[in-house]
């Protein structure tokens, strides 16, 4: 068997292929075809895949956004005044000092990226990040552990009136016309804590603790650190709360400035009392007693009228509470709230509730009493942001240790949200962790030349952050007034 050209020959058989070419016209004229070219883009708009990996000498920081809060803080002298408050913490003039050490806390939470006190350890080997605070000695983990757990009740309970310069100096850049306080707990999970001192089930059946706080304007005005089964109105620490800062509210605003108080603690005659003497109005939840059962069992036909906000639907009526416990001038404007569907049906899953007030008619309507105490909500989402900056899980097994490091953490939040909300330009409602992403998460190089450092960051983030102005801005002192 052999091929010919233009067929096969098997076993004497000729068997003819069909042809695959084309018939050719005539007088054609064979030509070489032509080479396809290659369409190469140019080297601009060339993207190639990296193929090595180096080290560089620079000193790059992916944190550089927190240049200015650092400016920021150095301005109000506030590690100073730690440093002062706390310096019977340091017993030796060797190691780091206390203001060193309280700005790199400071900022540690400021940062938020770890919430262990191991990551001290890790911090004292990245160059950017000691040059970003301008500490000459880092603070590490064994020195921080040594001046928590040398702290005391007495040490703790210096840096309350810290926090409420904090939040004063705010008050007096705000000036506003009317101060709204809100008085709340907050519970501070430490489920399967191992044996953390004062970690006790709370009310809402978890292991941790349980501090009481005074709100204003989504900063802090005043905490109290407690272990986990203590109420809200332990040893009378929210009475307490308000005696101290309601005069200091005036003093600084003027005694013409109206006070009220928000919350859902004021459940007994000595909380009332206490508003009445201090001259300030309140708004907060009642509670039920047997004798409230006639409200409701009263038809919505004969109720005195209804709220309606969103999706929301309440009947509400109008009566005076006043207890036989209590002295015969406590008599209390009071609103019982029923909520219901569209269509009049009683809504099912949502209690009745009782509003309790000090305020008349005339100068607060029943449709804004409702409107008050539906804000608490909004109120409320303090306490989420600040589990947000610091984690809700205390470090350390000593309770006063922890307690130390919650009242850090509260100091730090304050200033971050005055950084945030007059420095950084940012909405007041947002959450550390937008302000995290988009402000102190910035790629920047540290420079040393000249003597100085230059930290230099890419044109786009520039425009797009406003950073110089920024930069400006936290370079003028932020002043906390004297006690």
């Amino acid at each position: 068997m052999y091929k010919s050209f233009t067929g096969w020959v098997k076993s004497g058989v000729w068997v003819k292929l069909a042809s695959t070419k084309k018939p050719q016209p005539k007088n054609h004229v064979l030509t070489m075809p032509k080479k396809i070219k290659k369409t190469r883009k140019s080297k601009k708009e060339c993207r190639r895949k990296i193929k090595k990996i180096g080290i560089t000498t620079n000193c790059l920081s992916s944190q550089a956004g927190l240049a200015p809060f650092v400016n920021f803080i150095n301005g109000t002298g506030i590690c100073d005044e730690l440093a002062q408050v706390f310096k019977d913490l340091r017993k030796s003039k060797k190691g780091i000092e206390l203001e060193e050490a309280f700005l790199q806390l400071v900022l540690f939470f400021a940062d938020g990226r770890e919430s262990s006190l191991n990551t001290f350890d890790t911090l004292k080997e990245n160059e950017a990040w000691q040059k970003l605070l301008g500490c000459e000695v880092a603070l590490g983990t064994a020195a921080l552990k040594r001046i928590l757990h040398k702290a005391y009740t007495v040490d703790v309970e210096m840096i309350r009136p810290l926090i409420r310069r904090v939040f004063l100096s705010a008050l007096k850049a705000k000036n506003p016309n009317k101060v709204i306080l809100f008085l709340d707990s907050s519970v501070y999970d430490n489920d399967g804590a191992k044996c953390r001192a004062g970690v006790k089930c709370t009310y809402k059946k978890k292991e941790g603790y349980h501090p009481i706080n005074l709100i204003w304007d989504g900063m802090y005005i005043d905490t109290y650190f407690q272990s986990g089964h203590c109420s809200t109105n332990h040893d009378g620490v929210a009475i307490e709360m308000l005696q101290e800062i309601v005069p200091m509210i005036r003093e600084n605003l003027g005694e013409d400035i109206q006070s009220s108080s928000n919350g859902w603690w004021l459940l007994r005659s000595k909380d009332f009392a206490a508003c009445d003497a201090l001259k300030i109005n309140f708004i907060c939840a009642g509670k039920r007693y047997s004798d409230h059962k006639i409200h409701a069992n009263t038809k919505l036909e004969n109720f005195d009228g209804v709220y309606r906000k969103k999706a929301c639907t309440w009947h509400y009526l109008t009566f005076q509470e006043r207890r036989k416990s209590w002295p015969k001038e406590m008599a209390y404007r009071a609103l019982f709230l029923r909520p219901t569907e569209e269509n009049g049906e009683a809504l099912l899953g949502l209690e009745s509730r009782i509003i309790l007030t000090n305020l008349d008619v005339k100068s607060c309507s029943d449709q804004e009493i409702i409107d008050y105490d539906h804000s608490r909500g909004a109120d409320e989402l303090t306490h989420r942001a600040a589990k947000d900056f610091a984690s809700e899980r205390m470090p350390c097994l000593d309770f006063h240790a922890n307690s130390l490091w919650y009242s850090m953490g509260i100091v730090s939040f304050n200033l971050f949200q005055i950084f945030k909300r007059n420095i950084a330009g940012f909405s007041w409602n947002c959450y550390p962790t937008t302000v995290r992403r988009k402000l102190f998460d910035l790629a920047g190089k540290i420079i040393n030349k000249g003597r100085s450092l230059t930290l230099k960051i890419t044109p786009w983030k520039m425009r797009e952050l406003k950073f110089d102005q920024i930069w400006e801005k936290s370079l003028t002192p932020w002043v906390l007034p004297v006690l």
